[in-house]
């Protein structure tokens, strides 16, 4: 049994609340964030418009009868009408609810699939959407209702203690499951990331994630504000299509910091290898890889095409994060040594310490604490987690035990460091032997070049065949000649020497996914799982 690993003491918060830390720049005319749009000049927004547009967007909702403790839906895409809804609202001691954009928004505005019941849910008073949104079950308001020369003075009328946002997060296939995050756990969460890099005003960043996802919005856009550093944005749809303009725009900025999944890095390197030995990345301090599981294999790749363009090896960071946490949880330090561990003959990487005012424990189902080196569950406690689940008692009990946040996540800690090795339950037995289900993933996406979340493995029980069955599905875009079955077979028995006994390909989108791009995997064993 080994203690819990315990983060660095915190620096005192320089807010109570996050419309607190915008009105404080409410004199500061310096870029905050700039809006990239395709070849066009940038939309570029100060920390001071931000905090007049957030008082511009208070009085439009007042106007519209919301007030302290109602919550405010949020349809919009990265822009200046996000920061101004998102901090207006919380000015009137409103809280609000991102909804997930679409990744490319074609033909006329709907609500997406599954944000009427989190409207139901969350209780919704008004829905904020980009242009007239037919069917929605609450009143709608647009952009067009803001005046320009209109706004009246800050008004604070939150504390500490009520809620920032409500995060909805898709861990759970069926219920949608809101994380509730206060005033002070969003301000923690933030201040923390920032601390724990060093950020400064000097420090300038990049970033295409969405701000209705937690990466997006706390670890972009909250962190930037409370560190009062830039950011420089493109669309998640533009990122997607051309990810070489990712890289362009890190060189041309000299952009200091980035941050994405690891499929962000591995389509990098996949779609626009040809673009390093032409840009500049030698100003990056770094990229942090976090939000789905980090792979050796994208972080060695990855840093030496990235050699090309000056990039300094190990600026590639591994990190964890959580939205029932705020976001981060524990951070790998800057030019720390690979620290890897072996499991299952798989290299995992150390997603490194807790942030400041962080606890980590690995525990047993019983609650006792593993001994170093041992899988567990992966358990953590401090100022930043969330103060449960919206409208969901059960779920937080389950969740939030004696002050701990039960994770759902699997690691061990080694020599002070923190690994993660997967999901509870998501293991896959063959033949006595177990697997992670991402490790399969990645070999499959490889060969038939797919993004990692294209593949979805898993196990199901057949009694009549006396055991587990391993069924991998395939999102293929276009269909590769030849016999595409059995080289995925091949694969898979020649490099983890495991037979996949069903292997379905299937048309792109087929997978099911959550807002954020993750695979649904307990809706993928129910719509795939029970096929002969």
């Amino acid at each position: 049994m080994i203690s819990p690993l315990i983060g660095g003491p915190s620096r005192p918060l320089p807010a109570q609340t996050l419309r607190g830390a915008l009105a404080a720049r409410g004199n500061d005319e310096r870029p905050w964030l700039s809006f990239q749009r395709g070849t066009s000049s940038p939309e570029q927004l100060t920390f001071a418009a931000a905090d007049l547009l957030a008082r511009r967007w208070a009085r439009v909702l007042r106007h519209a009868g919301v007030g302290p403790g109602d919550r405010v839906a949020l349809l919009l895409p990265n822009g200046p009408d996000f920061i101004g809804a998102f901090f207006g609202a919380q000015e009137l001691g409103a809280t609000p609810v991102p909804l997930p954009w679409p990744v490319v928004a074609m033909g006329p505005l709907v609500l997406p699939a599954g944000s009427a019941a989190i409207l139901s849910l969350s209780a919704v008073r008004v829905l904020i959407a980009a242009g007239k949104l037919e069917n929605c079950p609450v009143p709608v308001l647009t952009p067009d209702a803001v005046e320009p020369a209109r706004a009246g003075p800050f008004e604070a009328l939150v504390d500490s203690r009520a809620p920032a946002f409500i995060q909805f997060t898709s861990g759970s296939t069926g219920r949608p499951r809101g994380v509730v995050i206060s005033q002070r756990a969003a301000v923690h969460s933030a201040w923390a990331m920032t601390q724990a890099l060093g950020l400064t005003r000097q420090d300038v960043g990049v970033s295409w994630l969405p701000f209705f996802h937690d990466m997006g919005l706390v670890g972009v856009v909250l962190a930037s504000l409370l560190g009062g550093f830039p950011v420089h944005l493109l669309t998640p749809g533009e990122f997607l299509l051309r990810p070489r303009r990712w890289l362009e725009l890190l060189a041309a900025t000299r952009a200091t910091i980035t941050v994405a999944p690891n499929f962000a890095f591995d389509l990098a390197l996949r779609r626009a290898r040809p673009v390093f030995p032409e840009i500049d990345l030698s100003g990056l301090r770094f990229a942090l890889n976090g939000s789905e599981p980090v792979l050796r294999t994208t972080l060695t790749s990855f840093e030496a095409a990235g050699a090309e363009s000056g990039l300094r090896r190990g600026t590639l960071l591994p990190v964890y994060g959580l939205a029932e946490n705020g976001l981060g949880v524990a951070f790998q330090s800057e030019g720390a040594k690979d620290l890897d561990v072996t499991i299952d003959g798989r290299q995992v990487p150390s997603v490194g310490v807790p942030l400041p005012g962080m606890e980590i424990a690995v525990r047993k189902p019983d609650g006792a604490l593993e001994s170093e080196g041992a899988e567990g569950e992966v358990t953590v406690r401090g100022p930043a987690l969330m103060d449960g689940y919206c409208a969901d008692p059960e779920a937080t009990a389950q969740a939030l035990r004696d002050g701990w946040l039960w994770t759902g996540d699997r690691g061990l800690v080694l020599n002070g460091r923190l690994h993660l090795t997967g999901r509870e339950k998501e293991l896959i037995i063959k033949a006595g032997r177990k697997f992670h289900p991402a490790d399969i993933e990645q070999v499959v996406a490889t060969l038939v070049d797919a993004p990692p979340n294209g593949v979805a493995a898993f196990s199901v029980l057949r009694e009549a065949a006396g055991g587990e069955e391993l069924v991998v599905v395939v999102e293929l875009r276009r269909r590769p000649e030849g016999d595409v079955v059995s080289r995925i077979r091949g694969r898979l028995s020649e490099v983890l020497g495991v037979m996949a006994d069903r292997i379905e390909l299937v048309g792109a989108g087929a997978l099911p996914r959550t807002t954020s791009g993750k695979l649904r995997r307990k809706e993928c064993i129910a719509r795939f799982g029970g096929r002969a």
